[in-house]
């Protein structure tokens, strides 16, 4: 069984938006089109993931 981190998704996700998103798309049974939250989600995630990444170069 998978544990689900305090912020919502599986443990380990590099970011907040990463997790909540790993949520949602784990609950589909088949392929669908992402809804506008997801896309949201999506592409909050690649800021976050992108600002970490900065933040551990320049360090």
């Amino acid at each position: 069984m998978i544990k689900i981190s305090k912020s919502g998704g599986k443990p380990g996700s590099v970011t907040p938006s990463t997790a909540l998103l790993n949520q949602r798309l784990d609950t589909a049974q088949t392929p669908r089109m992402l809804t506008p939250l997801e896309i949201e989600l999506l592409r909050k995630s690649k800021r976050e993931m992108a600002a970490r990444f900065k933040e551990l170069s320049n360090g």
